[in-house]
């Protein structure tokens, strides 16, 4: 299984059609269609089915093209780590992440990082705690941030003194906007949008199991935009973080903080026993300063 073939699967997925995906490639039909059926044969699967116009790949396919997406990542930041690693801290850096107004602090350790002189390439990917976590295991993050209490021998934690307030986005014309709060009794009758993780794993603890049972799930999301358009549309209300969405920018939304929560409050993990590349560990020294974890980072 070579990655040149894994390129062309990737592709003829992304396209949908066989001979523009080769063209894209700049190989030939006949040649991208053989080593396909050889790499189709060397997992004794089926991966799609071809039309005359199109290409639908099948169950197994779908699996195999996020492996595959998966190994090609882990090749090319392979590939730039080593690239860079006898010549200077410039490169890449990849940060699994959640959406919070904490991540800000991202931003301004690169920041910090380009004033003393290194130039690092970020690349953000915005996941729950399970998807960063998997990232972070197969090695394409080298950091991961999240909210959610994870507590794992497996890995560095960081518990900082970053903190997000819970809320509900709603309409303005709401009975519940009249308020300056809710609390957890005013919201559990109420048409919900929530994030998957946060109705499976933080409900149960702030629910009765009577009430968790009860309640009016009427969508789950990934991320806030969407739940944004739900709540416009007035499909329900929103539970996400403060400052995530400006309510000045979406005419006819407020939003209005929940009491009787804990604030999520924002961890850094990386794995141990896992050799950090040159621009995790310089990007994590500068970051712990910014919160007086380490003493300051003299750069050459």
């Amino acid at each position: 299984m070579e990655n040149r073939v894994l390129r062309y699967f990737v592709e003829m997925a992304r396209v949908g059609n066989m001979s523009k995906a080769a063209s894209n490639l700049h190989v030939t039909q006949p040649t991208m269609s053989r080593q396909l059926k050889e790499l189709e044969d060397e997992l004794n699967v089926k991966l799609f089915h071809r039309t005359n116009y199109s290409i639908k790949l099948t169950e197994a396919g779908i699996l195999f093209l996020n492996r595959a997406r998966d190994i090609l990542s882990l090749v090319e930041k392979t590939k730039a780590e080593f690239a860079s690693s006898d010549k200077s801290l410039d490169g890449n850096l990849y940060i699994g992440c959640p959406e919070s107004d904490s991540i800000r602090y991202i931003a301004k350790t690169v920041m910090l990082l380009k004033e003393k002189g290194v130039n690092i390439r970020t690349h953000l990917h915005s996941a729950n705690a399970s998807d960063a976590l998997e990232r972070l295991n197969k090695g394409l993050d080298d950091l991961t941030f999240t909210v959610h209490d994870i507590r794992d021998s497996r890995y560095n934690i960081i518990d900082l003194p970053l903190y997000d307030q819970w809320g509900i986005l709603l309409k303005e014309n709401h009975p519940l906007a009249q308020k300056k709060a809710v609390s957890l009794e005013d919201i559990e009758n109420e048409p919900l949008i929530v994030s998957k993780q946060g109705y499976e794993q933080l409900f149960p603890q702030w629910f009765s199991v009577d009430s968790y049972s009860k309640l009016n799930i009427a969508a789950t999301y990934n991320l806030v935009y969407n739940g944004t358009l739900f709540v416009k549309e007035g499909l329900g209300i929103c539970l996400i973080f403060s400052k995530l969405v400006s309510t000045e920018d979406n005419e006819g939304l407020t939003f209005r903080p929940l009491t009787g929560v804990p604030k999520a409050s924002l961890k850094l993990i990386w794995r141990k026993n896992n050799p950090l590349s040159p621009q995790a560990t310089v990007f994590l020294k500068v970051f712990k300063q910014e919160f007086s974890l380490e003493p300051a980072l003299q750069m050459e």
